[in-house]
């Protein structure tokens, strides 16, 4: 009984594993984030020519760090609107923060999403075998 009482408590502390609150937290950051970018105007080229999908928010287990996984449409001027991003969080986050109820903003990191060049891999590599 001990035993399993110890793994608990190791799996517990594991960063790996999301609790429920910072699983809704992330998710309704990725929708106010998306609705900011898709109603707000941002005064930047690369952010206003651009279509960009926020495909994941993970957010820090203190609630005070997200990373905002984006892929602009097309994969086309990654680096620009990445760039972009993290020049008008400060913006951004005085948009969203009106409609949400958190004690303190998190800090937001944009990165670049990387699972779409990562399955399209996999399935070249898929097809070579194929054939």
């Amino acid at each position: 009984m001990a035993n399993n009482f110890l793994f608990n408590s190791k799996k517990s502390k594991n960063n790996s594993f999301k609790s429920q609150r910072q699983l809704k937290v992330g998710e309704e950051l990725r929708h106010l984030i998306s609705n900011a970018l898709l109603r707000e105007n941002f005064y930047d080229e690369n952010i206003k020519n651009n279509n960009i999908t926020i495909t994941e928010v993970n957010i820090s287990p203190d609630l005070k760090n997200a990373k905002i996984y984006i892929m602009p449409l097309g994969g086309k001027n990654k680096i620009e609107v990445l760039n972009s991003l993290n020049r008008v969080t400060g913006h951004i986050k005085k948009i969203i923060s009106n409609n949400i109820s958190l004690r303190q903003m998190p800090k937001l990191l944009f990165q670049i999403d990387e699972t779409f060049e990562y399955a399209e891999n996999i399935h070249n590599i898929l097809e070579k075998i194929k054939d």
